[in-house]
């Protein structure tokens, strides 16, 4: 794997972020109920660059995008998000973008509390943030997006 790049959020990524976004396959396992359009896309953008936000870069080839929008900052308390495009699941970039973005919250803040949810059918992800030592808190009832019921687990550390 060759190495990755991380650049802030810029307008300069939007249609890379509406190409992730409007994919069905990602979506899938996010919060996003259905592919956006490029509107959307752009707002979505604009709020995540108030936040710590990174686009994910193998070389000048755009690989996804990765985050920790501020649930409250005062407490240091942060989701974590990931999105990576298609071609670049299964091959580790994933965990090498987590493991980058837990050294920056480190480094950026004295003692930050990250939080992420996954659908279980999302294994690979669940298998990343176990990797990492995240701790599973709790567990949602099924719910049904896009007709499939669906179950959520929240995880959490302190980093």
């Amino acid at each position: 794997m060759t190495a990755l790049h991380y650049q802030p959020l810029e307008q300069r990524y939007l249609d890379d972020l509406y190409t992730l976004w409007s994919d069905p396959a990602v979506i899938r396992y996010t919060g996003i109920p259905q592919p956006c359009t490029r509107e959307q896309s752009r707002h979505k953008l604009l709020c995540l660059q108030q936040s710590d936000g990174f686009v994910i870069l193998q070389q000048h080839t755009f690989v996804g995008i990765i985050g920790c929008p501020a649930i409250d900052r005062e407490t240091e308390q942060f989701g974590l998000f990931y999105q990576l495009k298609p071609d670049f699941w299964h091959q580790g970039y994933a965990t090498a973008a987590v493991g980058w973005m837990l050294d920056f919250m480190k480094e950026k803040y004295s003692h930050p509390i990250l939080y992420a949810d996954v659908i279980t059918a999302n294994t690979a992800s669940e298998a990343i943030l176990r990797h990492f030592h995240f701790t599973c808190h709790a567990q949602s009832e099924p719910i049904y997006h896009a007709g499939e019921a669906i179950v959520i687990r929240h995880y959490f550390l302190t980093v």
